[in-house]
């Protein structure tokens, strides 16, 4: 089953370096995003509303998988989410810190995916939000996630049974 995948090194770089720049910018009063919207996401998951999700991201977003492309568009974020979603799992999300400047903020916290058929938490990890402010919305202009342990994966390095050919 998927779940929400972790996300690359690369851009965290990008988002510390985002970080960097927008502590020189002039702030608009507010330093941290409203709960309401460091919380839509997760919502809108946990209650597998598709198109709610899809709404929350800007035109231009980007969700940057740590295995595979980057996603873009809103058809292609489309088909990513409606890959992941499933009423099995809950994501729970807590916001460590966001920063508002201006039009951008930079959300970062950690994350539990759950299966809430067995009750216990199948992957846990970080996460970086860059958000922008279009006329008065937050929308979601680039996602990671980044898992703190890599699933387990079966490898064999034993010869395939080959059938005897009949002679």
């Amino acid at each position: 089953m998927n779940t929400v995948a972790g996300y690359s090194r690369t851009m965290l770089t990008l988002g510390a370096l985002l970080g960097v720049t927008l502590g020189g910018c002039g702030s608009n009063g507010n330093d941290r995003l409203p709960k309401a919207v460091v919380q839509s996401f997760e919502q809108c998951f946990n209650a597998d509303d598709l198109d709610k999700c899809v709404n929350l991201f800007d035109d231009d977003a980007q969700i940057l998988p740590e295995r595979g492309p980057a996603v873009a568009g809103r058809e292609g974020i489309e088909a990513f989410l409606k890959d992941q979603m499933t009423p099995v799992v809950s994501f729970n999300t807590e916001s460590d810190m966001s920063l508002v400047r201006n039009d951008i903020a930079i959300e970062q916290g950690h994350y539990k995916v759950r299966d809430v058929r067995r009750g216990s938490d199948v992957e846990e990890g970080k996460y970086m939000h860059v958000w922008r402010n279009r006329n008065g919305d937050w929308k979601l202009y680039r996602v990671m996630y980044n898992t703190d342990v890599a699933p387990d994966t079966a490898v064999s390095v034993a010869a395939a049974d080959q059938e005897s050919e009949p002679g």
